[in-house]
């Protein structure tokens, strides 16, 4: 198993390696020694022809292809808290999981994603105790974000690069119509900071992307996105499943 933490702009800000030690960083050529002497670990240069989220993913699964590694995590670079939540009769109290029992439990989805014939697994990344389900383990139609994802190795599938943002989207949509479903670890804690921290995706995405992928989405899958509305960012999506 590999951990993915594709990072830019943040040298000396990421977070997500305290979480998880033995994750491998994915930056820029041109970043590189700025990372490392900010005392980031286990770092691989992404060369820097490579631009944007999207591409950058498929160069982490092109560099899992050739070290024959079949079972990938992608994780953000600003993992907050990970780990489980106890539920109490009044109250929730979140309990944190070292990197042992997280791999652990990573593990065995990849087992349950595969004896499931799906390609994917993931959990949801908000703040909220309330979207962590412990009484409902599991759900097979539920979006899946890259932020924290799992991906079987096969050879042939791959992030949609016509998607600059909104990719994650698109390819747990696929993956719930080719596959019949993904695998979504709803007893999972994990928060990260998302639009909090500068650096990454914040650098180059645009209204204008957002509002472009949101669209094509809405064409390729149409009646199973919708914008949802009830969120401070105007471009989180709901996917109707």
């Amino acid at each position: 198993m590999l951990v993915a933490i594709p990072s830019k702009g943040r040298a000396g800000k990421t977070k997500s390696q305290k979480i998880i030690p033995s994750a491998f960083m994915f930056v820029p050529e041109l970043e590189f020694e700025a990372y490392q002497v900010t005392g980031s670990k286990n770092l691989i240069a992404v060369p820097n022809n490579i631009k944007g989220i999207t591409k950058t993913r498929n160069f982490i699964i092109k560099y899992c292809e050739k070290n024959n590694i079949k079972n990938l995590v992608f994780i953000d670079d600003d993992v907050k808290r990970a780990g489980y939540i106890q539920l109490y009769e009044r109250k929730a109290k979140y309990k944190p999981m070292q990197e042992k029992e997280i791999l652990k439990e990573w593990q065995k989805l990849f087992e349950i994603t595969e004896q499931l014939s799906f390609r994917i697994w993931g959990t949801s990344t908000e703040s909220s105790p309330r979207n962590v389900w412990p009484y409902k383990p599991f759900l097979f139609r539920t979006y899946v974000t890259a932020s924290c994802m799992g991906m079987i190795i096969d050879g042939k599938t791959y992030f949609d690069e016509n998607y600059p943002v909104k990719e994650d989207y698109e390819i747990c949509l696929r993956c719930i119509i080719e596959d019949g479903g993904v695998v979504g670890a709803r007893y999972f804690f994990w928060e990260n900071s998302h639009w909090q921290d500068d650096g990454g995706c914040k650098d180059y995405r645009t209204q204008e992307m957002e509002k472009n992928c949101i669209k094509r989405l809405q064409k390729q899958y149409p009646g199973m996105v919708n914008y949802a509305k009830d969120r401070k960012n105007k471009f989180c999506i709901k996917l109707n499943l």
